[in-house]
């Protein structure tokens, strides 16, 4: 994966499409079976069919696309693709012409403008939920629904919220922002009020996608010393309204950064039916984060990937303080900012998180 993600950074196409042709290609009859290995297959699969879309190569995206739906016909999310890619050929040509060979059309979709990197989790949100939603009567035949809830789950300050943010743009859903202190009441019962209300207000206004941030907060464990009976009533509450909302097109993000804090029965099939881990921005993300902090700044001409390589387990926060220490050298010799202001300011300003901190797993 840091090849790959190096090869994108890079804008090395051809080698980041040949190494993802390997593992899509990769055939190991003794493992054929194996349910970890089909899915880093799928995921490499998409991950190449989205690459081919985002650089404008739609025709040989739906080639490809073609093929997966021929050579694995219960590939729902392939036979999804290829209607949208025929839709987005069809915006630019005729149905009775052929596109010229070689020809390379812009992709007609905006997704993702204001999330760098993170392809990983792009690629499954846009299977999981983008998918289903733009392909229904597809997704309907083979019996798939959306997921009723999402968890979000993973260290602090990896953009949790700007995802959830973004997939309601592109879904166009009515968004909703939820923590804590916003269903806090004084009175007894009082906040069983507020989150019938809130599920309430959610249907009305349908389709509407509701981020519950610190979930661990909202429906803490239940069995936990801290959790009195009065809590356990609104954690209670919770997981009635939560059951199938999506019935009433009612999608559910969550995030929280501790997992084993959030109620059991939150997390079971049919209220949270995908988790995914959200670590710190990986290599091509954090180019585009530098870039973007260091913008409309005076500076030399910086190695990016240099930069972004020594920026490993940063978060955007710590991303941003770095860019601002290394702005505040600049000034004091009155002179733009130089590559070795940036890391002079990453190695007075270590990360907070460590490796065993942004695997999966991370508790």
């Amino acid at each position: 994966m840091n090849k790959l993600e190096r090869y994108v950074a890079l804008g090395q196409k051809a080698r980041a499409l040949q190494l993802l042709d390997k593992a899509i290609e990769f055939d190991m009859p003794l493992f054929k079976d194996d349910l970890a290995l089909q899915e880093d297959r799928r995921f490499a699969w998409l991950y190449r069919i989205e690459l081919l879309r985002e650089w404008g190569r739609l025709s040989e995206a739906l080639a490809w696309t073609c093929l997966e739906c021929e050579l694995n016909p219960g590939n729902v999310a392939a036979q999804a693709l290829k209607e949208r890619l025929k839709k987005e050929l069809n915006l630019r040509v005729r149905s009775t012409e052929v596109p010229p060979k070689g020809s390379h059309q812009e992709s007609s979709e905006s997704e993702w403008t204001g999330v760098a990197g993170m392809r990983q989790i792009k690629a499954i949100l846009k299977r999981d939920v983008i998918l289903p939603l733009q392909e229904p009567e597809l997704y309907k035949r083979f019996r798939l629904d959306l997921p009723n809830g999402i968890l979000l789950y993973g260290p602090p300050g990896c953009g949790k919220t700007l995802i959830a943010r973004e997939l309601a743009k592109i879904l166009q859903f009515e968004f909703m922002e939820v923590i804590p202190s916003d269903l806090a009441s004084i009175y007894v019962h009082g906040g069983q009020k507020k989150i019938s209300a809130l599920f309430a207000k959610a249907r009305e206004r349908a389709p509407t996608l509701i981020f519950f941030d610190e979930l661990d907060g909202l429906v803490p464990n239940r069995g936990a010393d801290s959790v009195g009976h009065h809590y356990s009533a609104e954690v209670n509450e919770f997981l009635a309204q939560w059951n199938e909302c999506w019935k009433s097109k009612v999608l559910i993000i969550a995030a929280t950064n501790f997992l084993e804090k959030v109620e059991p029965a939150l997390l079971r099939y049919g209220r949270i039916d995908r988790k995914v881990f959200i670590g710190p921005p990986d290599l091509e993300a954090r180019v585009e984060i530098l870039k973007l902090f260091m913008s409309q700044r005076p500076q030399t001409d910086i190695n990016w990937l240099k930069v972004a390589e020594a920026c490993l387990f940063y978060t955007t926060s710590e991303l941003k303080n770095v860019v601002n220490e290394a702005a505040r050298m600049a000034l004091e010799g009155r002179r733009p900012i130089t590559e070795e202001d940036i890391l002079k300011a990453l190695s007075e300003n270590p990360p907070s998180l460590k490796a065993d901190k942004t695997k999966i797993g991370f508790k």
